[in-house]
């Protein structure tokens, strides 16, 4: 039987991206022969697991997607059918009928707390220093319990157990509902729960949030015919708009959001925009075919000083199957791209390239950044994938000129010697640098090192230090003062308070840039409009007045750049 059944999940995995009457026709019996099977390892269900997913979100047909789903929903009790020590092997990979064990921040921990209910809880086994919560538990105690619990008598875990209430599904539950007291309560414990690094167990059986079952509900499904692949010139493909671009509504938002959170808590993997997610900032992109990149903006409370913080969740038919961010910053971008691992295989070097034409028109980007780690540096897994030349085949070319020469010595030799793969060691030394992709309009003038955004925030503490004798509110308000006073705004009292926010929030950083006051009207305009753009609703429109604020961005490098000497 296990000869069988292995020789069926090799032919799927064969199969499972051809499309066409007959090979639908051969997925359906296999899918259908290995549904009367029991598989007794856990790689066996991971691999069928896999396919399965690629098949909901790649599906030839009807009746191909509608076999793979019912396949899905057997996906637990499959697991629950393995031997213990192999089930154990599924632990963190979200699947359902598994366990996934992580640190989880506060708002993702409330998030599972509701979501998961009695499935997630506290790892108190793995949890070293169980004091460690003492600061949550005692923000949410009345004044007559706060002595026992000082008193030392009784430990954390013991005194939450008596606290408790006896309907509250779990510890995590209870601790996750008196969090919501009130916003100085919220924050308190929210800071407290970080610090202390706890870790939960989520029991994720059958949940909606599996890796499983993640899936938009509502989702129109498209049957393909086939893999795209990236033009022959992809960089122009970059460059032409994207015009099926749209703001969610709030209530579409919020669906796409928690299906982020699922795809990636479940995984234990994290991305701030999921974390601090704004539900007034979910662009949605269609990609055709069925795929859509969802880019999700950050908490105005979160966001990043000269950055415009995002991630983003790429789906295929409802389907999640990668994830990851793009932050712009002036005209560049820093981006990558994570295909969780059953959609590999698939298209995306295509996806990729559009994705990269939705960033551009969704922020301006003209040249894309990709940091060491997405390509190799720290990144194993990237190594043995030989990701940087994935990036390098759509234009991607390394920052470095000795690291240029290296990589098209290495493409060359691979056009002449069809056999040859650079080796570990060449990919690590490739990986030694950012890799950019510039699109035509771009001017390396303008080009800001992401080194220099550390910088930024001390000149904002030297310019406020400098204020002697104020406090640091009146140190504040002076230097605000001075840059609305800099820049010729007459009013700037009759401005939106958001829009305020956003301006005293990056003033210090821009204060006291050489002639300021005597730059033509239109610079300073632009960037008193950027400044006060950072407290609108979505930060997309900071971003793109940042391109119009060119002197600023210029000025600014030039005194962090002589700062740093």
């Amino acid at each position: 039987m296990d000869r069988n059944s292995r020789a069926l999940l090799h032919r799927l995995r064969a199969l499972r991206n051809v499309y066409g009457a007959a090979a639908e026709r051969e997925q359906l019996a296999v899918l259908r022969a290995l549904a009367l099977l029991q598989l007794r390892k856990w790689t066996d269900v991971a691999q069928l697991h896999e396919d399965l997913l690629f098949l909901c979100a790649f599906p030839g047909s009807a009746a191909v997607r509608r076999t793979a789903r019912s396949g899905l929903r057997s996906i637990a009790s499959r697991m629950r059918a393995l031997p213990r020590a192999e089930r154990a092997l599924a632990d963190d990979s979200g699947i359902a009928g598994s366990t996934t064990r992580n640190v989880y921040p506060f708002p993702i921990a409330r998030w599972l707390a509701h979501e998961a209910q009695e499935d997630a809880e506290i790892d108190w086994r793995n949890f070293e220093d169980p004091a460690l919560l003492d600061g949550v538990v005692g923000a949410l105690l009345a004044g007559a319990e706060r002595e026992a619990f000082d008193s030392g008598e009784y430990g954390t875990r013991e005194f939450i157990a008596m606290a408790r209430p006896s309907d509250a599904d779990s510890d995590l539950e209870w601790l996750m509902e008196g969090a919501t007291a009130s916003p100085q309560v919220t924050a308190r414990i929210a800071d407290d729960w970080d610090r202390a690094e706890v870790p939960v167990a989520w029991q994720i059986a059958d949940s909606r949030a599996s890796v499983t079952h993640n899936a938009l509900p509502a989702t129109h499904v498209t049957y393909r015919t086939g893999m795209r692949r990236p033009a022959g010139n992809a960089i122009a493909d970059v460059e032409k708009p994207l015009d099926a671009i749209e703001r969610l509504p709030r209530r579409r938002a919020a669906q796409v959001i928690a299906s982020a959170r699922g795809a990636l808590a479940a995984r234990c993997r994290e991305v701030n925009a999921m974390t601090y997610p704004n539900p007034d900032e979910v662009w949605w992109c269609d990609l055709g075919e069925g795929v859509a990149l969802a880019v999700i903006g950050i908490a105005q409370q979160h966001r990043l000083t000269l950055e415009t913080n995002t991630g983003y969740l790429l789906f295929a038919n409802g389907v999640p199957i990668g994830y990851g961010g793009v932050t712009p910053l002036f005209r560049q971008a820093n981006t990558g791209i994570n295909v969780f691992d059953p959609f590999r295989g698939g298209e995306a070097a295509y996806l990729w390239t559009q994705m990269l034409r939705a960033f551009h028109t969704l922020y301006g980007s003209e040249r894309f950044v990709i940091n060491p780690y997405q390509f190799g540096a720290g990144n194993a897994e990237a190594i043995r994938s030989g990701a940087f030349w994935f990036y390098y085949r759509l234009g991607f070319r390394p920052a470095s000129a000795a690291t240029r020469s290296l990589a098209a010595r290495e493409a060359k030799r691979m056009t002449t010697e069809r056999k040859y793969r650079s080796d570990a060691r060449t990919l690590r030394e490739l990986a030694s640098g950012d890799l950019h992709l510039d699109l035509p309009g771009f001017d390396p003038a303008d080009y800001f090192d992401e080194g220099l955004i550390a910088p930024a925030g001390a000149r904002a503490a030297r310019e406020l230090s400098r204020i002697a004798g104020a406090s640091r509110v009146k140190a504040q308000r002076q230097l605000v003062a001075a840059v609305v006073r800099d820049l010729g705004v007459e009013d700037y009292e009759q401005w939106p308070e958001a829009e305020r926010r956003g301006f005293e929030f990056l003033a210090p950083v821009f204060a006291t840039l050489p002639g300021m006051p005597d730059w033509p009207r239109a610079e300073r305009e632009a960037l008193a409009s950027l400044l006060r753009a950072k407290g609108l609703p979505q930060e997309r429109t900071f971003a793109l007045r940042s391109l119009r604020a060119k002197r600023a961005f210029h000025a600014l490098r030039h005194a962090l750049e002589i700062a740093k000497r």
